[in-house]
């Protein structure tokens, strides 16, 4: 099923990971001769066509299909949504059928990552909190820069190419430790969790992964017993995560991070910082962290 925008969709999309949701769509509507066509046109005039064409040659959905054929039901079309947020975390959507009639089931394309949604932190933080870690951003940022120009010198070396960065760690290990302090005071943890989880997706969906080779179906998504929302504890994991337990065992863990690197080009009319000729903007630490259930 091709809507009036999936091709151009196809042709200019450069989300991450988008070429994986591309090439597995292009298999399922391998029955429509026509439309099949229309998309493979439509890859060739990506930047990316023969890494699509790659994937494409590993992705067996015989996989799916059988999948389908347990549960009684088999595939009828498939649409690409991968900018559509009404239907849950699904990139594509499978057109079924059985003896129930039809229904439609969706699929999460990953590429060897299990995140589920991109989440912004004030839904972990006070405003007081927020308050305060922005008032410490500048001071951080001066670190930041005095550390790049040590270790990489010209800010050409250096600016947003997610080097390595201690001053980078330290203040997101605020940012946790703030987290970590406010989570027993944080309302409505039931809805929080359902949106992380997509327990409230308004269609099935399943989960497809691509590894180095082929892909993994997961046709039951992991969630948890929402009435146990209270349960849930979080803690610090590695560098830069928070881990998310409940009855010790760790469900998901969320990363703390920057959304466009500890500085950003500026594209305001007065800069927060000039180093070295470059206008820089503070970073944004507060606006896309990732969430991801366990494996």
């Amino acid at each position: 099923m091709l809507y009036n925008t999936t091709l151009n969709e196809i042709e200019t999309n450069i989300n991450t990971g988008v070429e994986y949701e591309i090439a597995l769509f292009a298999e399922l509507i391998k029955g429509n001769a026509n439309e099949h066509q229309q998309v493979i046109d439509a890859i060739a005039k990506r930047w990316d066509n023969a890494k699509v064409h790659n994937i494409i040659k590993q992705t067996d959905i015989s996989k799916i299909l059988y999948a389908l054929k347990v549960q009684g039901l088999r595939l009828i079309d498939a649409s690409f949504e991968t900018q559509n947020d009404e239907v849950g975390p699904a990139d594509i959507v499978m057109i079924v059928e059985g003896a129930g009639g039809q229904k439609k089931i969706g699929l999460s394309v990953k590429y060897s990552n299990t995140c589920t949604l991109n989440v912004t932190g004030r839904n972990f933080l006070s405003e007081a909190q927020i308050v305060t870690l922005k008032s410490q951003l500048p001071q951080y940022t001066d670190q930041y820069i005095t550390e790049m120009t040590a270790e990489y010198d010209d800010v050409s070396n250096w600016f947003r190419m997610r080097k390595p960065s201690r001053t980078t760690d330290s203040y997101i290990d605020l940012i946790r430790d703030a987290v970590i302090q406010n989570w027993p005071h944080v309302k409505n943890k039931t809805t929080l969790l359902s949106a992380l989880f997509h327990d409230d997706s308004p269609i099935e969906f399943w989960v497809v992964t691509y590894e180095r080779s082929g892909y993994t179906l997961k046709t039951k998504p992991q969630t948890i017993d929402m009435s146990r929302a209270n349960d849930v504890t979080v803690g610090k994991y590695q560098t830069s995560y928070v881990a998310f337990y409940l009855d010790g065992i760790m469900i998901g863990h969320m990363q703390v991070k920057f959304n466009n690197g500890f500085v950003e080009k500026c594209k305001k009319k007065v800069a927060d910082i000039v180093w070295q000729g470059q206008r820089m903007s503070f970073g944004s630490p507060f606006s896309s962290w990732n969430f991801s259930v366990e494996k």
